[in-house]
């Protein structure tokens, strides 16, 4: 019994599915395996087609001549066809099913990932909506999805009392995608910076071919060029710091499969502004400030009242805190393992 983990997905810089592979590895190791690929690749499209290509022919033979007896690969990339190893993917999101874009990964998700899923001997996914929504998109039964939750680094994101910048700032973590309602946001943030000019907005995560272009005019267009700073990806040793120097994480994403940032601010002490529904309820709970993430009003007020009411920010820091020990890695991982142990015969 060989289990065989499929790496090829993880980037040279990780996101989401990188942070989660190299939490939940560990605890697979000790079953008979074989680890292929290894972080380092690519976002670009021909690594992309290149990844595909080598998922459907190469991966069933590496597997095969390792004498693999299931596949495990942390995100929905696997090979279509006749199942002679048996696969179990990990699904974080259908977001590019639910909110497309001119891309390849849209067309991916849109071609391919609907058969692999109902190929795959099991789909593991993050959270309850996210399950609905493969139930819902692909047409899978229940009984071959198990909703396990992402966990945080708990050596690395926890509360300090000292943690004090020279300028306070809003912050967003993650990459400028149109689902990321990042439009909204900065209009909202237009309408309060005038009342709190010593605030800066801090939007990081790796730019968008088309939509950080258009972020950047709309910035221009109010006037905040230096109220509103782009920084580009937040290497994983610094993102903790700006959580807990931050007023407050502001993610008022249209749709999310998970939302990891939420669940590393509260465990940082950082209070959070989030999105009614998808993915971002499952986690925040109600140890957040929710926002009808297509309502711009309601976002205005929302970064008003964590602006000028002090006390909201303390209530969502004790809450958050409360709710970050309800996820865990270990759990995850363990949780992991004992849906790999099920079909590794």
């Amino acid at each position: 019994m060989t289990l065989f983990i499929n790496d090829w997905p993880v980037l040279d810089q990780p996101t989401g599915i990188g942070v989660y592979a190299q939490s939940i590895f560990p605890a697979l190791e000790h079953f008979p395996h074989h680890l292929a690929g290894g972080a380092g690749g690519r976002a670009s499209l021909s690594a992309r087609l290149n990844r595909l290509c080598w998922s459907q022919f190469g991966l069933p033979h590496e597997a095969a001549s390792q004498g693999a007896s299931l596949i495990f690969t942390p995100a929905p990339e696997g090979y279509l066809g006749p199942q002679s190893i048996p696969q179990v993917v990990m699904v974080h999101d259908l977001r590019p099913i639910s909110h497309p874009e001119r891309s390849f990964q849209s067309l991916y998700f849109r071609f391919w990932v609907p058969p692999l899923l109902r190929c795959c001997q099991h789909v593991i996914t993050n959270s309850r909506f996210t399950a609905g929504e493969i139930q819902r998109c692909i047409g899978l039964p229940e009984d071959r999805i198990t909703v396990i939750p992402l966990g945080y680094d708990r050596t690395a994101f926890y509360p300090t009392t000292d943690q004090q910048q020279v300028q306070p700032y809003l912050l967003h973590v993650g990459q400028a995608y149109p689902h990321k309602n990042l439009r909204r946001l900065i209009v909202a943030f237009s309408a309060v910076a005038k009342c709190h000019p010593d605030v800066i907005l801090l939007l990081a995560g790796k730019s968008h071919p088309t939509e950080s272009p258009a972020l950047q005019r709309l910035v221009a267009e109010f006037g905040l060029q230096r109220r509103v700073i782009f920084r580009p990806y937040v290497p994983p040793a610094e993102l903790p710091d700006l959580y807990r120097g931050a007023l407050a994480l502001v993610y008022p994403s249209l749709w999310e499969g998970f939302g990891l940032p939420i669940l590393e601010a509260m465990a940082s002490g950082t209070p959070v502004l989030t999105s009614l529904g998808s993915g971002t309820q499952d986690v925040a709970g109600d140890a957040a400030l929710l926002i009808d993430p297509t309502n711009t009003a309601m976002l205005q007020e929302g970064l008003g009242a964590l602006l000028q009411q002090p006390s909201i920010r303390e209530q969502m820091r004790q809450r958050g805190l409360q709710r970050a020990t309800l996820f865990d890695w270990s759990r995850t991982a363990e949780q992991t393992a004992a849906v790999i142990e099920r079909f590794l015969v």
